[in-house]
């Protein structure tokens, strides 16, 4: 290795570093610089230091063959591999299962010993492999797992250089510049001994010290063909060493750079008549390409495969994929050469990759799938619209969940132009708005206008169908994104109506969705139309929209207080979504199932989903699930007493609000921030926040407390401040919203308000009722909720002087709170913790600190008792400790007493 120290030496601190596990390395430079002679350097580092090494070296083909790079890092057995399973390879599997576990496989490994993920050329990285490496890799960053991997920079004209995808790690960057003048004559001079001195002063100069480029041009020169003395440029050196080639060996090199690293097998049945020996021969002579232990080709340099794809015309292009097509014995990879060789409508084949676009799309590989749906359209006949109508709409979902939305609604726009008004058009509009919310009341309004007019027979039934299809999607719009219950369950109704008539399953499944949760969220309850809708729920799922009654069954239980119901659902329409391949929806099934963890008081696990979910919506380039996934995330962070973090996410909720119109986003910043208020026990700003919120929630019309659970909230701000007016008020607003609602959750809520009611009355029966309302919360599993709840009972039973009887609950209430790392409430519980067991390692106990900072702001007696929900006799009785204590006799000497204290620093 020529001129390579100082890379050298980065390499070698690099592979004393794997077992720390803390940075990765990647190699960049342009294409030809030498990164993959480096790279093989460290790799036999790596191997001699015992670390574990695990290769693959994608191409430009291989990112279109679904967990490819998966298969070459770890489809063979390696040398000291622990005995895990490794069926994340499976072809068939979700994404989500795949990444579970790959991580599960990483962390065996990690176990045994270090382990290096070496990559040539990550760019190239196929997209299901990615994804999974991604989602291990952000999990393991303080495993000894580390990525050790090549990236192209610049550009080579016509090549198209991939991008670097983000794999998750902590990537240190070491750039491979050219060669010296000298160096690259030592190569040059080396690698054609045949060369002049001068030739290879000339070809140096010319390549830029590029040894890849400075071999080829010396040897272009030794064959006379000028390219020294005509200023060539590097794509002309590429194109020149692609002419030398004899016909057969072109042929060889054509067929291989659109199948990618195959077996001999493959390229045999795929060259037809004649002997494939001498092609091969030739070119592994030359050193164009490289034949493996498995007797799998590939070309000795991914540059030599682009320039050789980029010199075929279409119809050459055309001609090897149909050769291909008989030749390879995967079923999806058949479907790619069939699709891109074929030039005919046919329907048949139509089918085949329509069925291979789903299958691909269920293993992650989203671009392939867009890829082959589209295909599938433009071979589909004219005459068979419906088909064409529903390969369009796998198009669209396909291309947004590769992060393609721009695509997914280009696609849709053009489909819009060609259909006519009736139910194929309304199909294609339910997909667009799905995608895309901008506009989106305008743009269903605007279509109920091209409704056909009103005829006999058959199109009387289409223009019926055709026309609540659109209500229907409108009123989901209405109340579940907009905020606007009243009028959503108006248009809901009108469409519940027609598909009932009409017999239609998916269309009557959604519409009473829809008017169930309007009516719910408004305070009448309809269970039986969920209960209706569910039973029709399968073609709902299967058939890729939106409105999964499933999920709004999942979500009207978290609402009532029935948590593990709520879970059960959501979690199997998630696995539904991963089965069926909707990438497009998982964010949003994510942030469901986080509310459920939050409710659950299990934080760390909401925290995971709404990772998960992020990182799914980010792959997808969907805003819009980011701003959901914004509502659990800022929860979490208020909670947890990240004030800034929370604070962000909350404007990020207020911006979609103002963008997209939807309105439940500015009541759920508003939660957020008064959260965070909530952690800082900043009573009266948290009161000024949930005042905005409970308006925005009664403009809306929402009568049902767990929608958005802002008003138990409240009560409990109303309690900590003692202002009775505003828990009265606040209690007859939940008594209102939980009459005749049948929510356990509203109920045991409702109870809790009026013993917190009680509780500033000095009621006997304060504790009994708190008692009880907590009991109720817990089993319902709401633990957060039962928390706070217990915490005023611990308060309730501080006033009634029962320290024995509640010792046990002040420490649980504590311990739930410390769990759940929630700020401000952990004080809170730890002060009531305090004051039971009348102990501390303090002179003062905590509460006693509380009474002189109290006396020192020149409270009295009554007024300390109100602050510290205590009663007045037990304000006395703490005094005559702290006089003791502090030996003092009076309030003046406390004072005093006091000043000398904080000013010694004590």
């Amino acid at each position: 290795m020529v001129g390579r120290s100082s890379e050298r030496d980065r390499i070698n601190a690099f592979v004393v570093d794997v077992p720390h596990g803390h940075r990765s390395l990647v190699l960049r430079g342009e294409a030809g610089i030498g990164k993959t002679t480096l790279w093989t350097y460290g790799l036999g580092r790596c191997i001699a230091a015992g670390w574990h090494v695990l290769t693959t070296r994608p191409t430009a083909d291989d990112q279109h063959t679904p967990a490819q790079g998966l298969q070459d890092l770890f489809a063979a057995g390696h040398l000291g591999s622990p005995p895990t399973s490794r069926a994340f390879l499976t072809s068939q599997m979700s994404l989500i299962d795949r990444s579970r576990g790959l991580l599960e496989h990483l962390q065996s490994l990690a176990a045994v010993g270090p382990v290096v993920l070496a990559i040539d050329d990550v760019p190239y990285l196929d997209d299901v492999s990615a994804h999974a490496l991604r989602f291990a890799l952000r999990r393991l960053a303080q495993a000894p797992v580390v990525l050790f991997g090549t990236a192209r920079s610049g550009e080579v004209a016509a090549l198209g250089i991939a991008q670097m995808p983000d794999l998750g790690v902590d990537e240190d960057r070491l750039d491979i510049a050219g060669l010296s003048r000298h160096d690259i004559r030592r190569v040059i001079l080396d690698a054609v001994p045949e060369a002049t001195v001068p030739v290879a002063i000339q070809a140096g100069e010319a390549s830029e010290g590029n040894p890849f480029f400075a071999v080829e041009l010396a040897r272009l020169d030794q064959e006379g063909s000028q390219h020294l003395s005509s200023h060539p440029t590097r794509r002309d050196v590429l194109t020149g060493k692609i002419a030398s080639f004899a016909p057969d060996m072109l042929r060889l090199a054509r067929i291989l750079s659109l199948a990618g690293p195959s077996s001999l097998e493959t390229f045999r049945a795929a060259w037809g008549p004649g002997d494939l020996d001498d092609a091969l021969h030739t070119g592994l002579d030359e050193g164009i390409f490289t034949l493996t232990g498995a007797f799998t080709l590939r070309f000795s340099h991914p540059l030599i495969s682009a320039a050789v794809r980029g010199g075929m015309n279409a119809l050459d292009r055309q001609h090897l994929h149909s050769a291909l097509a008989t030749a390879v014995p995967d079923p999806d990879a058949r479907s790619v050469h069939l699709a891109r060789s074929s030039d005919c409508v046919d329907g048949a084949r139509a089918r085949e990759i329509e069925e291979a676009a789903s299958r691909v799309a269920r293993r992650g590989a989203q671009g392939l799938a867009a890829e082959l749906a589209g295909h599938a359209v433009r071979l589909t006949p004219t005459d068979e619209t419906e088909s064409c109508v529903r390969r369009a709409l796998a198009q669209m979902t396909h291309c947004a969940a590769s992060g393609d939305l721009s695509g997914a609604i280009a696609i849709a726009d053009e489909q819009l132009l060609r259909l006519p008004p009736g139910r194929l058009r309304a199909q294609m509009i339910t997909g667009r708005v799905v995608l895309d919310f901008t506009d989106a009341e305008a743009f269903l309004l605007a279509a109920l206008t091209d409704v056909p007019p009103l005829r006999q027979g058959r199109d009387e039934d289409d223009r019926a169908t055709v026309r609540a299809r659109l209500l229907c999607l409108l009123a989901w719009l209405l109340a579940i994104h907009f905020g606007r219950p009243e009028e959503a369950l108006k248009w809901g109704q009108e469409a519940l109506t027609i598909g009932r008539a009409h017999e239609d399953k998916v269309l009557t499944a959604q519409a009473a969705s829809v008017v169930s949760t309007a009516s719910l969220l408004l305070g009448q309850r309809q269970d039986s139309l969920i209960v209706e809708a569910e039973s029709l729920s399968l073609p709902v799922v299967h058939s890729q929209l939106a409105l999964w009654p499933q999920v709004i069954r999942g979500r009207q239980h978290l609402w009532d207080g029935h948590l593990e119901q709520a879970r059960d659902k959501l979690t199997d329409m998630d696995r539904s979504a991963q089965r069926n391949g909707s990438e497009f929806h998982r964010p949003y099934r994510l942030c469901d199932l986080a509310q459920v963890s939050l409710a659950a008081g299990d934080l760390d696990l909401a925290n995971q989903q709404v990772e998960e979910g992020l990182e799914s919506a980010r792959d997808g380039a969907d805003a819009r699930a980011i701003s959901w996934l914004a509502y659990p995330a800022g929860v979490i962070s208020a909670i947890r007493g990240d004030a800034e973090s929370a604070h962000a996410l909350a404007q990020r909720l207020d911006e979609r609000a103002m963008e997209a119109h939807e309105q439940p986003r500015r009541a759920m910043a508003d939660h957020v921030r008064a959260l965070v208020a909530v952690s800082s026990q900043d009573w009266t700003l948290a009161r000024e926040h949930l005042d905005k919120a409970l308006s925005c929630l009664n403009r809306m019309g929402y009568r049902h407390p767990g929608a958005i659970p802002v008003l138990p909230l409240a009560i409990h701000v109303a309690t900590l401040r003692g202002t009775r007016d505003d828990v009265d008020a606040l209690i007859a607003s939940l008594d209102a919203q939980a009459q005749g609602l049948g929510s356990p959750w509203a109920d045991a809520h409702l109870l809790a308000a009026v013993g917190q009611r009680q509780l500033l009355e000095g009621h006997p029966t304060a504790f009994d009722l708190l008692t009880r309302a907590k009991h109720t919360l817990s089993h319902f599993g709401y633990a957060l909720d039962a928390s706070r709840v217990g915490y005023f009972a611990l308060l309730a039973g501080l006033r009634a002087g029962s320290r024995s009887r509640i010792h046990d609950l002040a420490k649980e209430t504590q311990a739930s709170f410390l769990q759940q790392h929630a700020v401000g409430w952990f004080e809170l519980a730890t002060d009531a913790l305090d004051r039971v067991s009348g102990t501390s390692e303090r002179g003062l106990t905590t509460t006693e600190g509380h009474v002189v900072d109290l006396i020192c702001a020149g409270q009295r007696n009554k007024q300390i008792a109100a602050t510290l929900f205590i009663s007045e006799s037990t304000v006395e009785a703490h005094l005559t400790r702290i006089y003791r204590k502090a030996g003092v006799r009076n309030r003046t000497e406390l004072a005093a007493y006091h000043r000398a204290q904080t000013h010694s620093g004590m």
